[in-house]
């Protein structure tokens, strides 16, 4: 019989429900550690992970529990003790090997782009095999996510890059990850992954997928389908933690706003003390200095400014009509975001003017539907070419929220071959500012911004959360001229 348009996939394994009857005979709650990958591909999820884990701990001890442990390691190298290619500070063998000391399983946030070899594995296979006795058995939760995946979105299934970007894509093998969770010692989450077929219940899918694309992939027609959450169940019942919000489906596009009320980074203990952390994580995160403190920090002769917003006409009419009333949707909400940065920028240029040496331009890019596609070059390459090669500036901050059109808020398709064309003849350097409110900043718009001479500003000058490996600087790829 062919599958339904509603499907149930209940995808079980024997470990996992062997688990779960061990973890509600326990009295206490196992105890949760926390590996955290502090490597440029990271990006956003960084401080966002550092300022969750504070609050975390402070609601558990608060609660009378034992706070989470955690560790931060720059990569995933994974190889033998004693290992001769990959040294004890980057073997992250060693690190998951502290934490299981004290720990009973490890939540790891990682790319996973180091190197593995077949015998680091095989000694993490060990590790997790040594626990039980008086404590419950290990386990490791993989989370396995990284700026660019969590930004792409759903456009990973349509739009894949290339194999070697993407650790755990079918073609590269990943049988090894998936046989040594795969035996109920842990769970892999992640976004837009399509796991094989032979290892999905090692794999933590969302209560819900409706994405006929996606499903295609895993074997089944439809535009809906719905997951056993049993893994999900397992860990909350081990942890008296919650590793996942009711009804919690993966985000087709994020904003800063989005991706903190609609998805799950860390673990919480209930949905108001999750409410009240994204609330306080939100805000952190969305603090940065003044514009005009900003632009002090770039040393520069001539310097060129550009506020550059894109947004959907109807949008803003809806928004204009509806001031008044406090928004509901997250696309609301964005709007108003885009309302009131937009009248801090304006506020800032009636205040200072061109002075200083400084050039300053606004570009509106009002689109018809999210679905036109951006031209190139559009009016914000045009400005900042302008501004290198015939106003002479050495230098160009670009504010923005990257939206030229070409998809839903959050989609980034600003042409930055073009834009190095522009900067790179003239040797101006580019940094750019984009409030977390819409997001973060790409890693090659980061990565441009490096190779020009520029920077990135990300959060406040003091807060030490956004300190992490830098993305190395990486012109793109050149435009290539047609015929």
């Amino acid at each position: 019989m062919p599958p339904s348009r509603r499907h149930f996939l209940a995808l079980i394994a024997p470990g996992a429900v062997a688990a779960a009857r061990l973890g509600a005979q326990e009295r206490s709650p196992a105890k949760l550690g926390l590996l955290l990958d502090t490597s440029a591909e990271m990006g956003f999820l960084v401080p966002q992970a550092r300022k969750e884990f504070r609050i975390l701990n402070e609601q558990l001890i608060a609660a009378g529990r034992a706070p989470v442990a955690m560790r931060e390691i720059a990569g995933s190298d994974l190889d033998r003790e004693a290992s001769t290619s990959v040294g004890a500070r980057k073997n992250v063998l060693y690190a998951l090997k502290s934490l299981y000391e004290e720990c009973d399983t490890v939540l790891w946030l990682t790319p996973l782009k180091g190197e593995q070899s077949t015998q680091g594995i095989v000694s993490l296979e060990t590790l997790l095999k040594e626990g039980g006795g008086e404590r419950q058995p290990r386990l490791l939760v993989l989370r396995h996510l990284w700026q660019e995946q969590v930004q792409a979105g759903d456009a990973w299934v349509t739009q894949p890059p290339a194999l070697e970007a993407d650790p755990l894509a079918l073609p590269n093998r990943p049988e090894e990850w998936y046989r040594l969770l795969g035996q109920g010692r842990g769970t892999i989450l992640r976004s837009w992954q399509v796991p094989p077929t032979g290892f999905r219940e090692g794999f933590g899918f969302p209560e819900r997928i409706a994405h006929a694309a996606y499903l295609r992939k895993l074997g089944y027609e439809g535009e809906e389908a719905f997951f056993d959450q049993n893994w999900s169940r397992t860990l909350t019942s081990r942890h008296e933690l919650h590793f996942v919000r009711p009804k919690e489906e993966w985000l087709p596009r994020m904003t800063g706003r989005r991706w903190l009320d609609e998805t799950t980074l860390l673990p919480f203990p209930d949905e108001e003390a999750r409410q009240k952390r994204s609330a306080q994580v939100f805000e952190a995160m969305c603090a940065r200095e003044s514009i005009g403190k900003d632009l002090d920090r770039i040393h520069s002769e001539r310097l060129g400014v550009v506020f550059a917003f894109g947004y959907v006409a109807q949008d803003w009419k809806r928004h204009q009509s509806l001031r008044e009333v406090p928004p509901r949707h997250w696309r609301e909400f964005y709007l108003a975001d885009l309302a009131r940065i937009g009248a801090e920028c304006a506020a800032y240029l009636s205040e200072r003017g061109d002075a200083g040496g400084r050039i300053h331009a606004t570009e509106r890019i009002e689109l018809a539907s999210r679905n036109t596609r951006p031209e190139s070059p559009n009016s914000v390459l045009r400005t900042i070419a302008r501004m290198a090669r015939e106003d002479a500036c050495d230098a160009v901050y670009l504010f923005t929220n990257g939206y030229v059109g070409g998809g839903e808020y959050g989609t980034w398709t600003l042409d930055l071959p073009l834009l190095a064309l522009a900067i790179r003849e003239t040797g101006t350097r580019l940094f750019v500012r984009v409030p977390f409110e819409f997001g973060p900043v790409p890693l090659d718009v980061q990565r441009l911004a490096m190779a020009s001479g520029g920077g990135v500003f990300q959060g406040t000058f003091s807060d030490s959360d956004w300190e992490m490996e830098i993305p190395p600087p990486v012109w793109p790829e050149p435009v290539k001229e047609e015929g």
